[in-house]
C-alpha cells in the first residue's frame, strides 16, 4: 500500500518511533501493520496519522507519481544530451522529499552517477560507482543499467577500454531497452581499433537515435562511423563529411559535438600529413572546451604534435604547452596523458635516450595493459626501428616478433 510506505517515510524522516506516531490513533503494531501495506485502514486513520506528520497524503501520492515520471524524462535527457532539460529535470527531482524513499534510491543513484558523467564531473561519480559495486539483488533494469554506467565511467573515465567493453556486452535488451549503449559500444571497439565492430555498433545506434530524433546524438553516431573509415586513402571525401557535419552542428547549435568534429578532422589532417591544418582544428576544439572538460588534454596533446610535425613553432613555447598538460594530467589523474605529455618534454628537449627509455620502460607497458591498440602497434614499430639503428638486436628482437604476428594470417597457400 502507497499510503503505508509514505507514512513510513516521513516518521523516520522526522525521527519518529511507531508507538510515537501511533500515540491517541492506534497501537504500534497497527502502525506496523499499515506501514507494511498488511492490514486495512481507514480513511479517517490516514488523516490522523498525516496530520500528525504534517503531510497530506493525497498531494505526497502526487509527488510519487511525478517523482516516478521525472526520473524516467532525467534518464532521456541524458541520453539525447539535452543539458538544459537535464539540469531542469534534476533541480525539480531535488525538491521532494519523497525522492530520497528506499523504492527511488537505486534508480535515482543510477541515473545521478549517469548525470556526473555527462557533465565530467568524474570524482563525484567515483564515490557512487563504489557504493553500487556493493548492491545485491537488483531488479534485471537496475542490474542493465548498472552494467551501462560502468561501462560509460570506464570509457569516458578511467579509459579503460577492455574493462568498458566487458560491461557494455553483458547488457541485455530484454531487459533494457535504452539502444543508446550501442553508441558506447562502438566507442569502446573504435578505442580498441576494432573498426568493423565499431562501425556496426553506430550504425545501429544511428538508427535509435533517428526513431527517438535526437538530432546531437545522430551526428555523434555518423561521425563515429566516418572515423572507422579513415584507414582509406579517401582523404578528400572523409574531410568533407567532417566539414558537412561541422556546418549542421553550427546550424543548430551544437557547440560539444562540434568541438568532437573539430578534434576529429585535425587528426585525419594529421594523418595526412596537413599539419597546418591540423594545428588550426586542434586550436578550435580547445577553445570550444574549458580546460577542465576530459577531451581537452586531447585536442591540447593533438595540438603539440601538429606543431611540432609542422616544424614552424619555437621549442620554447612547445614546452610550454607540454607544461600545461603534465599540469592538467596530474590535476585529472589521467595517467595516459602523463605519458604522452612526458613524451613530448624528452622529445622537444632533445633527450632521445630519456624518451626511448621512458617509452618502453613507462609509457609502453602502461598502453599494453590498458589495451590501447593504436598506441602498441605505434610504439612498437618505434622501438623496433631505434632499436634496429642502434644495433641492439637484441631488444629489436623483442618488438620484431610482435610486428611480425600483427601480419600473420591463416592463409592456406602452397
Amino acid at each position: 500500500m502507497l499510503e503505508g510506505k509514505i507514512i513510513k517515510f516521513y516518521r523516520e524522516f522526522q525521527g519518529l518511533k511507531q508507538k510515537d506516531l501511533g500515540d491517541g490513533i492506534c497501537s504500534s503494531t497497527h502502525i506496523s501493520k499499515i506501514e507494511r501495506g498488511l492490514t486495512e485502514v481507514s480513511g479517517e486513520t490516514i488523516d490522523f496519522l498525516c496530520k500528525r506528520l504534517g503531510i497530506e497524503m493525497e498531494a505526497e501520492m502526487e509527488n510519487y507519481k511525478e517523482i516516478d515520471q521525472l526520473l524516467i524524462e532525467w534518464q532521456n535527457a541524458i541520453v539525447k544530451k539535452l543539458k538544459t532539460r537535464v539540469e531542469s529535470i534534476k533541480r525539480l527531482l531535488e525538491g521532494f522529499k519523497l525522492l530520497h524513499m528506499q523504492d527511488f534510491y537505486r534508480l535515482y543513484t543510477l541515473i545521478l552517477t549517469r548525470y556526473y558523467l555527462f557533465v565530467g564531473e568524474g570524482r563525484m561519480a567515483d564515490g557512487l560507482i563504489e557504493e553500487m559495486s556493493t548492491w545485491k539483488d537488483l531488479s534485471a533494469y537496475e542490474k542493465n543499467l548498472l552494467l551501462h554506467v560502468n561501462g560509460v565511467y570506464n570509457l569516458s573515465m578511467k579509459n579503460d577500454y577492455v574493462k568498458a567493453l566487458e560491461c557494455l556486452k553483458d547488457i541485455s535488451l530484454e531487459h533494457y531497452p535504452n539502444q543508446e549503449y550501442y553508441y558506447d559500444l562502438a566507442l569502446a571497439y573504435h578505442s580498441l581499433n576494432s573498426r568493423v565492430l565499431a562501425f556496426f555498433n553506430a550504425n545501429k545506434a544511428l538508427q535509435f537515435f533517428t526513431k527517438i530524433r535526437s538530432f546531437s546524438r545522430i551526428i555523434e553516431s555518423e561521425m563515429l562511423m566516418v572515423i572507422q573509415l579513415e584507414q582509406s586513402e579517401d582523404h578528400p571525401t572523409l574531410s568533407r563529411e567532417y566539414h558537412r557535419l561541422i556546418e549542421m552542428t553550427e546550424d543548430y547549435g551544437l557547440e560539444h559535438q562540434k568541438a568532437m568534429l573539430y578534434h576529429n578532422v585535425a587528426y585525419l589532417y594529421l594523418r595526412n600529413g596537413e599539419y597546418q591544418k591540423a594545428g588550426q582544428f586542434y586550436e578550435k576544439s580547445m577553445d570550444a572546451r574549458e580546460k577542465s572538460h576530459p577531451n581537452y588534454l586531447g585536442s591540447l596533446e593533438g595540438y603539440i604534435n601538429a606543431l611540432t610535425k609542422e616544424g614552424n613553432t619555437p621549442k620554447e613555447k612547445l614546452l610550454q604547452l607540454v607544461e600545461e598538460g603534465v599540469e592538467l594530467s596530474k590535476l585529472s589523474a589521467n595517467t595516459t596523458f602523463t605519458h604522452f605529455f612526458k613524451m613530448h618534454y624528452y622529445y622537444l628537449s632533445d633527450h632521445q635516450k630519456k624518451y626511448y627509455q621512458y617509452l618502453e620502460e613507462q609509457a609502453f607497458p602502461y598502453f599494453e595493459e590498458k589495451g590501447y591498440v593504436l598506441p602498441v602497434e605505434h610504439y612498437t614499430v618505434v622501438l623496433f626501428d631505434y632499436y634496429m639503428e642502434n644495433n641492439d638486436m637484441e631488444k629489436a628482437n623483442r618488438f620484431a616478433g610482435s610486428v611480425t604476428n600483427k601480419f600473420r594470417r591463416n592463409n592456406q597457400f602452397v
